[in-house]
């Protein structure tokens, strides 16, 4: 078998990289999910899309991506809306810093600006403000459906001749300092470019074919209470400890807080986890102990040394590209991603310079970046 292109993974970097490769005409693609679609880390995360980072390289692409974004919703009627994220600040240095990460925002054209309760009791009319010293509400962020999103991107890449296989490859095929193709455990698949997008199985992946990835897999717990009515639009952050929570589509409050965790490739369930996320978000949310809590699961983050993704080619090995390493922000950044790889593979070139920064090298090299606002 043979193919132009093949894509190692299918959750929203793979399926979003076969959508744009498709697009800007690659001959012939297939798409490699050792399970089902979103099935890694994709459908576990909570859906929040922002550019309201600190450093340029996550400042430009996020606001590259969230175009990509409403241009999605418009053309594949995915389930997207530009509603903010609001950082609430209960201590005057956490007011601070959010006012130093605003005057970076507005450098780059993201208009965050700081609010107070009389804001927040508009958008967020359940959330308590009695303990607000002041928050920071990002107008260009917002949230899309993980399901939604990922299940459009897959259907249309089908029928724009994207060839969808659920197994799993167990090796890369390179050869004289060149990829040659991916083995599956039916065969092996011969290309002239593989991308591997993994998430955090990228690592032991690629380590088969002598490429050494700085990436940890790191565990994080999510929980989803019942359906409410609106309680709350921006995607809501507690400074103090990175807490998130999202109100979804639907309903339901999806919750997240970061707890002391080894890396792991095997995440296991743990109940200080519920105790902490529920303490934290019943500050804010006082009627939270009185909700019920549905479901809770844990996936990974896979981790790089600077939070930042490892994009891009691979130096010493000519038709090898990954994408991996987001740290928490592979869904919010996979339109953006779609497109560089796209223009990498067809093209010979990244569309940025920004994500020509991301590339394995600046490891090798001592260019980590630095990223001040990372949650969850």
């Amino acid at each position: 078998m043979r193919a132009e292109v093949v894509v190692v993974g299918g959750g929203i970097t793979g399926v979003s990289a076969a959508y744009f490769l498709a697009r800007e005409g690659a001959r012939s693609i297939i798409v490699y999910e050792k399970n089902y679609i979103g099935s890694g880390s994709t459908f576990k995360c909570a859906g929040g899309i922002r550019a309201s980072f600190t450093s340029q390289e996550h400042i430009v692409l996020m606001k590259r991506s969230i175009e990509l974004w409403g241009e999605l919703a418009r053309e594949l009627g995915v389930k997207y809306l530009r509603s903010g994220y609001l950082w609430l600040a209960s201590r005057e240095r956490d007011l601070e810093r959010l006012k130093s990460y605003s005057a970076i925002h507005n450098s780059f054209g993201v208009p965050t600006r700081v609010v107070g309760p009389d804001f927040l009791s508009k958008v967020a009319p359940y959330v308590d403000s009695s303990r607000l010293a002041g928050a920071l509400f990002d107008p260009l962020a917002g949230k899309a459906c993980p399901f939604d999103a990922t299940q459009k991107l897959y259907s249309v890449s089908r029928r724009m001749g994207v060839d969808y296989r659920f197994e799993e490859v167990t090796g890369l095929l390179a050869e004289g300092g060149s990829v040659r193709g991916v083995r599956t455990r039916t065969g092996d698949v011969h290309a002239e470019h593989v991308v591997v997008a993994a998430g955090v199985w990228s690592k032991p992946l690629l380590e088969k074919a002598g490429v050494d990835l700085p990436l940890a897999p790191e565990p994080h717990h999510a929980v989803i209470t019942e359906e409410f009515g609106r309680l709350f639009d921006p995607l809501i952050i507690d400074v103090e400890t990175g807490a998130y929570a999202v109100q979804t589509f639907e309903g339901h409050v999806l919750m997240g807080v970061e707890v002391p965790e080894e890396h792991l490739w095997e995440p296991t369930p743990r109940l200080d986890f519920l105790e902490k996320v529920v303490r934290v978000w019943s500050r804010w949310l006082p009627w939270l102990p009185r909700a019920n809590l549905i479901r809770y699961w844990v996936g990974h983050y896979e981790v790089t040394p600077d939070h930042h993704p490892v994009l891009g080619p691979v130096s010493g090995v000519e038709g090898l590209y990954v994408a991996t390493g987001f740290s928490g922000h592979g869904f919010m950044m996979g339109p953006v991603v779609g497109e560089e790889l796209a223009s990498w593979v067809l093209k010979g070139h990244s569309r940025t310079r920004e994500a020509r920064n991301l590339t394995v090298d600046r490891f090798r090299e001592g260019r980590l970046i630095k990223e001040l606002a990372v949650i969850g």
